[in-house]
Parts: structure tokens; sequence; C-alpha cells
């Protein structure tokens, strides 16, 4: 631009004039009423709004994170396209009005004047949309440019539509402004988000149907013991296991109904360390393993390690869960046999055998669930 350009009416550039309005205003507005009459929506508003949606379309897609053609790509398009449309709009309208009002305070109506000052104070609004690149502060910055856009048009009207008592029409004129624009909007908001909605759902269904949405994978549903163990390995077991050895002090040499203690292994593997002992009493056998578990265990393997039934009847039997206080006793009846487990902090007990669920129970009882998970958990 040239150093007389304010009196030979020549333009500056877009991003001139955008700083130029922005901060500097008075003098800019000075400058915009010597220029001469030029389309202000291809070379000036046009680009604004297309560089709002443009960032508003690629942060809305990083954000998500997805590139394929889908429902929501295209409703991010759709939002973009709708944005410079109702900007360009709104500027229109804008200008429309103000020649419109100014009359009715004093000034002479001057459709170009006017429309100068829509597009020219339209730019705060114009820049904030390119704050959707920051999506905590968007809605700040666009409320922001709402106010200095008004602010905007009350300080070019004196250079552009002087009112014949700008001392009182001026906040007059502004308020009636700013009335008639929220009024077009609610109008508008009402008669056209119902086509809008009916328009992207139509788009939405067509794309669906050119590129349909990958299936879902399956979910994986884990059963009740599973997320048992998860649930208190995570919360109450060691990180390190003892020494199964300790797990082998702990059978008694007798178990209530008269059964004595035969034999006793340990092992230790796979994020668990185990004692077994096999208890008889005449012709009846009782194995009572004490398994301590770290914090590392895989539920799922463990899961199926104890191979603990679902709660229901089954043939000759039934199988029955509950938690209580946070652990897991699962009953196991059979025609002939009965099985008792009980998942506790960090610990692991399971009476089995050709035996009474009575039995069975008691003999975890007699041992000690509490008290080995004092010893052995966390």
């Amino acid at each position: 631009m040239t150093a007389d350009a304010l009196h030979t009416g020549e333009r500056p550039g877009l991003i001139a004039r955008v700083r130029d309005i922005l901060i500097r205003p008075q003098a800019e507005w000075r400058r915009i009423a010597t220029e001469d009459p030029a389309p202000l929506i291809g070379p000036y508003v046009l680009p604004l709004a297309v560089a709002g949606a443009l960032v508003g379309f690629a942060t809305s897609v990083l954000y998500a994170g997805s590139f394929a053609l889908n429902p929501a790509l295209i409703d991010k398009a759709v939002s973009g396209a709708l944005y410079v449309l109702f900007a360009v709009a709104g500027v229109i309208v804008a200008g429309w009005l103000i020649n419109v009002l100014a009359p009715r305070f004093g000034a002479e109506a001057n459709a170009d004047h006017a429309n100068r000052l829509a597009a020219y104070a339209s730019t705060p609004i114009l820049v904030a949309a390119l704050a959707a690149v920051a999506p905590p502060i968007a809605g700040m910055a666009m409320g922001v440019g709402v106010v200095y856009a008004l602010v905007l048009i009350a300080m070019g009207m004196p250079a552009l539509m002087p009112l014949t008592d700008p001392d009182n029409s001026a906040p007059r004129f502004m308020l009636s402004f700013a009335g008639a624009v929220a009024v077009i909007a609610a109008l508008a908001a009402m008669v056209l988000a119902p086509l809008i909605q009916s328009g992207r759902d139509a788009l939405s269904g067509a794309v669906e149907v050119v590129a349909p949405a990958p299936p879902a994978p399956p979910m994986v549903r884990r059963s009740a013991v599973e997320r048992a163990i998860a649930r208190l390995a995570q919360a109450e077991a060691l990180s390190l296991l003892g020494d199964p050895e300790r797990l082998a002090e702990q059978f008694p040499d007798t178990l209530p109904s008269g059964f004595t203690r035969q034999s006793v292994s340990t092992a230790q593997r796979g994020g668990i360390s185990r004692a077994d002992s096999v208890y008889r009493q005449g012709d009846a056998t009782l194995s009572v393993a004490i398994i301590q578990y770290s914090s590392s265990v895989d539920p799922a393997a463990f899961a199926a390690l104890l191979d603990v039934r679902a709660s229901g009847r089954h043939e000759g039997g039934y199988a029955r869960n509950q938690t209580i206080d946070g652990r897991l006793y699962a009953q196991d009846v059979g025609p002939q046999t009965s099985r008792y487990v009980v998942i506790g902090r960090g610990v692991v007990m399971i009476a089995e055998g050709g035996v009474t669920m009575d039995q069975a129970r008691a003999a975890v009882e007699t041992i000690g669930l509490q008290r080995l998970e004092a010893m052995f958990g966390r």
C-alpha cells in the first residue's frame, strides 16, 4: 500500500486489513470511508470464513483420530460448509439491517457503507473461528469476537453513517441492532434447524450405504471368577510369592469328620505358589489346596485353572457362586462329589472330593482363610 492510500482509495491486502481493523479501528474506519465501492464478500468475508471452517474441520478430525469415510467425517465437513454459508449470509443480513435501522436514528441510508460496516466489523468473529484449534478456549474466543464486532460497528458509524446525535442515538442504535440480530438468529434457528438436521440424517444414511462402518469388535466378557481375581490381585496380592513350603506347613494333621492327612505336595509357577494335601477317612478322599497368587498373575489363566462353573443347575447337582466382603465363594455339588472354592485376598483355598459340601466347607474353615490372608496376602 502506498503512503497516500488514505486519499486515493486504494485498499490494503487482506492480512493488513484484518490487522488494522482489529488493532487500529478508528484510523481504519476513516480509511475505509474514503475507499471506492468494491465487492466485499468474495475478496474479504469468504476467505476468512473458509479459513475458519478449514481449521475447525481439521481440528475435529485430528481429535477424532480417524480419516476414514464415515458419517462422522461427512458431518464434520457439512458443519464446515454450513459455517461458511451462515457467515456470508450473516454479513449480508447485517448490512441490510444496518441500512434499514440507521435512518431511524438520523443517518442517511447508504447500502454500500452499511455493507462495509457489516463486512469489516465481522472480522473479530471470523478470526475467532480460528480458535477452534484450541477447543477449550474456542467458545470464549467467539464470545469476545461477537462483543468486539458490536464495538467496531459503533466505532465505524461516525465515519461511514454518521448519526445526527451520536451521544444519544448511538447507544440506542446498537441496542436496536443487537436485539434485531438476536431475533433474526432465533427465527432462523427455529426454521432452519429441523431442515438442516433432516439433511444431515439423509446424507449420513447415504454414506453408510456407500461406506458402511466396520463391525464393532466383539466384547470380551470376563467371568465373575476372572473379574474377582483381577480385582483382588491388584488390590490385595503381593508382588513376590512366598515359599510354597510355608503353605504346606498350614495343613493340620487332621480335619473334621475324622479325615487324616496322607500326603503333601508343593509347586510354584505362572504367578502362583501352591501346596496340595490329600486327606482320607475310610473310603472317602478329600483334597485340599492352598494357593497364593501374585499381583502379576494372569486372571484368565488362573480362572481357567480354578475351573469354577457358573451358577446354575447341572446334571445331578448345582453350582452356586456368591461374593461376600470382597471374597468369591463357589460351591459345586455333584451326585457323589463336592467342591468348595474360596478366592480371598491374595490366597485361594480349594476343598474337593467324594465328600459332602459341609465336610468340604469345614476343611476350609478349620485351616482358616483369614489367617492365611494375613500371612500371604498384602
